[in-house]
C-alpha cells in the first residue's frame, strides 16, 4: 500500500467503545507516520480527540441528525479525497466517501470469540497493514494534568501520594455491581493497604459514588462529575489500579496502562475484559447473556463477593506498592 497521505478513521459512539479502537489509530500512525489522520466520532466521545496533536481534523457524527446534515458531512469527507478509510462502524461511510482503499465490513466467524481490540485490529490487518501492540493512550494535555492535580490536592491527595480509583457506575444499570459490594471491598483495601480511595466517573455517576461512600466505614473521596475525560484519564493513570464495572473508566485505564479489577456479568470478559489486571465474574447458566434486560434478577452480578474482588486487587497491589 503506497502513497497513503490522507487517512480517515470512522470510529464509534460510546466512550469505552471508542477507547478500544485506539490501538487501530496507533497502528496507522506507526505505519503511515507522515500521513494526515482525520477522525469521525460520536458526540459523547469527541472530547477524547479534541486538542490531540496526533489527529488532523475531528468530525462529529450525530446518529440522530437530520438527513441533510448527514449528507453535508459525507459530501465534505468525499471532497477530502482520502487515500485510506478505516470504518470501525461497519457502516456505509466507505461507499459514500470513496477512498482509494477501505476495509471490508467485518463478519465474525460463528462461535469465534476474541477481544474487541483484536477484532478492530483485524480490520486493518486484512489490508496488509502491520498491527502490533503499538501504544496509543488517551491524549492528556498539560492543562488537563494541572487541573486534575489541583483537584486531587483539593481532595487531600498530595504530591506522589498513592491511591486507587474506584468506578461503581456504568451507562447500563445491569452492568453495575452491588453498591454494598464496592463499599465492602474498598474498606477491605483501605484496612489492608492503608491506601487512599478516589471514586471517579462522570456527572451521571456522582450519585452512585456518594451512595457507596455513605456505606463505607473508612474515609474516601469522590471526583465524579468534576473532570473532563482527559483529566479523568490522568487521575486513572496516576493511580495504582482501578476497581470498576465494565464501563468507560475500565477501557481508559487500559489505554493509559493502569491495571484494573473489573466486575463482569451480562457482558463477556473475553471481549471487553482488562488486558492488565483481572476480570471477576461468575459463570452461571445465563451469563454472559449480552442482552439489555435481565430475566434473572442480576444473579450474575449479585453472586460476585467482595472477597473475590479484594483478592484480585490484592494481587495487583502486592506487586505495585
Amino acid at each position: 500500500m503506497e502513497n497513503i497521505n490522507k487517512i480517515l478513521v470512522v470510529t464509534l459512539s460510546n466512550i469505552g467503545d471508542v477507547v478500544l479502537t485506539f490501538p487501530v489509530i496507533g497502528a496507522l500512525r506507526e505505519n503511515f507516520k507522515d500521513a494526515t489522520l482525520d477522525v469521525v466520532a460520536g458526540p459523547r466521545a469527541a472530547e477524547l480527540f479534541e486538542d490531540d496533536p496526533r489527529i488532523g481534523k475531528l468530525y462529529v457524527y450525530h446518529k440522530s441528525a437530520p438527513p441533510v446534515s448527514k449528507i453535508k458531512l459525507l459530501a465534505c469527507l468525499r471532497r477530502n479525497r482520502y487515500d485510506l478509510l478505516i470504518d470501525l462502524r461497519n457502516s456505509l461511510f466507505g461507499f459514500f466517501v470513496g477512498a482509494r482503499f477501505c476495509n471490508k465490513q467485518a463478519k465474525g466467524r460463528a462461535g469465534e470469540v476474541c477481544h474487541k481490540i483484536d477484532e478492530h485490529l483485524a480490520k486493518i490487518r486484512e489490508l496488509g497493514i502491520t498491527a502490533g501492540g503499538v501504544p496509543y493512550p488517551v491524549w492528556i494535555g498539560r492543562d488537563d494534568s494541572e487541573k486534575a492535580s489541583i483537584l486531587l490536592k483539593a481532595k487531600g491527595i498530595l504530591g506522589d501520594e498513592k491511591f486507587i480509583c474506584v468506578s461503581p457506575g456504568a451507562k447500563s444499570h445491569i452492568k453495575r455491581w452491588r453498591e454494598d459490594g464496592f463499599a465492602e471491598a474498598c474498606d477491605m483495601l483501605i484496612d489492608a493497604f492503608k491506601v487512599k480511595v478516589v471514586f471517579v466517573g462522570d456527572s451521571s455517576d456522582k450519585e452512585i459514588c456518594e451512595r457507596v461512600l455513605s456505606k463505607m466505614r473508612n474515609y474516601a473521596v469522590s471526583v465524579a462529575g468534576l473532570t473532563n475525560l482527559r483529566e479523568l484519564a490522568w487521575i486513572i493513570k496516576r493511580s495504582l489500579m482501578i476497581v470498576t464495572n465494565d464501563s468507560a473508566p475500565l477501557h481508559i485505564a487500559g489505554s493509559v496502562g493502569t491495571p484494573a479489577v473489573a466486575v463482569f456479568g451480562p457482558t463477556d470478559p473475553r471481549k471487553y475484559g482488562p488486558r492488565a489486571g483481572a476480570a471477576v465474574f461468575k459463570e452461571l447458566h445465563c451469563s454472559p447473556c449480552e442482552t439489555a434486560l435481565c430475566r434473572y434478577n442480576l444473579e450474575c452480578m449479585k453472586a460476585v463477593s467482595a472477597d473475590e474482588v479484594f483478592d484480585a486487587a490484592k494481587k495487583i497491589l502486592d506487586e505495585r506498592k
